[in-house]
């Protein structure tokens, strides 16, 4: 589908020729007049909502379980945003404007009450999500990735999927010369200033050319150029006939007079008074409370509607509220509710919607939203793996460092075995150097992913919150782009322990060897997964790993002779990838060696082969396919465990 240049010639004018570190700043376009609603687009009425979230119970939680209790945040808040306007919503610390922002945007996974209309009708939250975007207060990207590429990854996630590239990249163009970001788009997302990265974050939302944009805090962090120059590209956007609604805290006077209409709430979630902005003044100063000359007009409203302790903000606060339904602001509120009750079919329950994609797909204002076509699984696997694959080669420092590290152990625990014999002292010389090499793989690759998933939940939280992409796409992605280093690291560091040790078997002793060595690495990469998905710190994941990986370290067959243990302990070796991976590789190394010299002294034990070592340590010669298949298995039952905590994790709020 083709999009429509969102551009007049003046504003690319005036974005090429003006600029702020570096970049050029917004198009400043002309304003838009009273703001008064434009004849089409998308009406968003609210009536009634009451919202519960769940918090934790600090009290009554404890290290093994969490508590929670259900806090309610918005008390039966109505109210109406109308298309060509800017909508501010504002209110004490508290009050729950981001909730009531999450809440109408459909973002919030919450107990809602009320109803949500858009021209009359009630949405899925699917649909929602096209017709909307929605641009969080702190921005969470892949920060090693360009402005380009990270505009060219959310294109090809939100657009319609027959989109072609050519389409797809000049709505690139479009936006970022449109949001003065055009000469940033080669530039890293970390460098980017707070007024670029604001500035970015909304071109990824107008993509798809949202009918209604929900922007949360859109000035904090930002001077008050930057403020001002987002403000008014919003501005810009409301009068092209888009529906915008903003939280803000306490915006600076210039800023407050930018906005058409003003949604005030009050602590405890509920309505103190929306009205234009340019009659907030008068309407206070009616019921006495005067702005004085020289403070900020949106911090005095602000402290006029927070309630505290005292009885004289009750009060106060009281009297606001009652005027304000005494006044025509509130009949005309209560107008606009009835006209958008009025304007669809008759509405059922919030979780019973009864209108139909098809009956919805006639009406010009959410047909075009309705033919967007979201990309194949396939699409989204490969676009994922392409942003980690960008992410690891931009931050080489860390692999080079783990590497060099994973091959300086390899050299710390061969050294000393260097030129040993095949005697009887050698006999725990070697399976102590092969139980050497096994752990320290495990261990390496273990902890080395411990941090994947914690560090980028923020991230993935929204996206998925956001409908770009399904959990499984990106859990498959995160296992292939760990399998190279899972083949190539472990392969090298075989080639150095087997050179630098003597081992046994040639060149095809060598290929052998490696197979056990590449495979515990891979098990271990797959239970940090495990760790990583079901624990949302490292420190967590951590301390609770380590009692699980002594246990099955003492039935590898090193502390413990296997053919010894009780049976109620036998099983414990089945779920340990020290068993499998030491056995498998004692396998190859002792039944090489067919002869062992025993030693002089007629007291000291002969064990004359390699075969009886095998015997000793609780292994058969015979059980290297079941070891292969037993830490496939692991790789399996780890991977499938750890990708359903994943998708219930996937399901939690996201942060905005």
């Amino acid at each position: 589908m083709s999009y429509p240049n969102l551009m007049d010639s003046n504003v690319m004018e005036i974005s090429l020729l003006t600029g702020q570190e570096g970049c050029p700043s917004p198009g400043l376009g002309k304003r838009s007049g009273s703001g008064s609603p434009v004849q089409g687009g998308l009406t968003l009425s609210w009536h009634e909502l009451s919202v519960w979230i769940k918090k934790k119970d600090m009290e009554k939680s404890n290290f093994i379980s969490n508590r929670y209790f259900d806090a309610k945040i918005l008390r039966k808040v109505s109210g109406v945003a109308e298309p060509g306007t800017l909508l501010a919503i504002m209110g004490p610390s508290g009050a729950g404007k981001t909730t009531l922002l999450a809440t109408i945007s459909q973002r919030l996974k919450g107990d809602v009450k009320g109803k949500l209309l858009v021209n009359g009708k009630e949405l899925k939250k699917d649909l929602m999500m096209r017709i909307s975007g929605f641009v969080p207060q702190h921005d969470l990207c892949i920060d090693s990735v360009t402005v380009m590429e990270h505009m060219q990854l959310m294109a090809r996630l939100k657009m319609d999927k027959n989109t072609t590239k050519i389409v797809r990249t000049q709505r690139i163009w479009d936006l970022l010369r449109e949001l003065g970001v055009y000469k940033c788009r080669h530039t890293k997302m970390s460098a980017l200033s707070g007024g670029q990265a604001k500035r970015v974050s909304l071109a990824v939302q107008m993509l798809n050319d949202p009918g209604i944009l929900f922007c949360d805090e859109p000035t904090t962090g930002l001077d008050s150029f930057n403020a001002s120059s987002v403000i008014e590209q919003l501005r810009t956007l409301a009068a092209r006939g888009k529906t915008v609604i903003c939280t803000i805290h306490q915006p600076a006077s210039g800023l407050f007079d930018m906005f058409h209409s003003v949604y005030l709430l009050m602590s405890g979630g509920k309505l103190g008074m929306t009205m234009p902005t340019h009659q907030v003044a008068g309407f206070l100063a009616s019921v006495g409370l005067v702005c004085p000359p020289s403070y900020n007009i949106a911090e005095f409203i602000v402290s006029q509607l927070a309630v505290t302790e005292d009885l004289e903000s009750r009060v106060r606060v009281g009297r606001v509220v009652r005027s304000f339904k005494d006044s025509k602001h509130y009949s005309d509120l209560v107008k606009r509710l009835d006209i958008q009750l009025n304007a669809g079919t008759p509405s059922q329950p919030t979780n019973k919607i009864s209108n139909s994609l098809d009956s919805l797909s006639q009406e010009e204002e959410f047909k075009k939203y309705l033919e967007i076509k979201a990309p194949s699984k396939f699409t989204q696997f490969s676009w994922l793996l392409w942003r980690s694959a960008i992410d690891i080669i931009r931050k080489p420092k860390v692999q080079i460092i783990r590497f060099l590290f994973y091959m300086f152990i390899a050299f710390l625990i061969s050294s000393p075995y260097v030129g040993f014999k095949t005697d009887q002292e050698g006999i725990q010389n070697l399976q102590g150097f092969l139980y050497l090499v096994v752990v320290e793989t495990i261990f390496t690759f273990n902890y080395s992913v411990f941090h994947i998933f914690p560090s980028e939940l923020p991230i993935l939280l929204r996206e998925i919150g956001n409908g770009l992409y399904s959990p499984g796409p990106y859990y498959l992605s995160k296992i292939i782009i760990l399998l190279p280093r899972t083949v190539v690291e472990p392969v090298l560091y075989s080639a150095l322990v087997f050179w630098i040790a003597g081992l046994f078997g040639g060149v095809y002793g060598f290929v052998q060897f490696c197979v056990p060595v590449v495979a515990c690495s891979m098990v271990a990469t797959a239970y940090g997964c495990l760790i990583s998905t079901v624990f949302e710190s490292v420190a967590t994941g951590s301390l609770v790993s380590v009692p699980f990986e002594n246990v099955t370290l003492t039935f590898c067959g090193i502390f413990l002779s296997l053919s010894d243990v009780p049976l109620h302990f036998a099983w414990v070796k089945y779920v340990s990838v020290f068993y499998y991976a030491l056995e498998a590789i004692s396998i190859l190394q002792w039944t090489q060696i067919d002869t062992i010299t025993c030693d002089p002294r007629p007291e000291v034990p002969c064990i004359t082969s390699g075969r009886d070592v095998l015997k000793v340590y609780g292994y058969s010669p015979s059980n290297f396919g079941m070891d292969m298949l037993g830490m496939a298995s692991l790789y399996c039952g780890f991977h499938i465990i750890g990708f359903m905590a994943f998708l219930k994790r996937s399901q939690k709020q996201a942060a905005y």
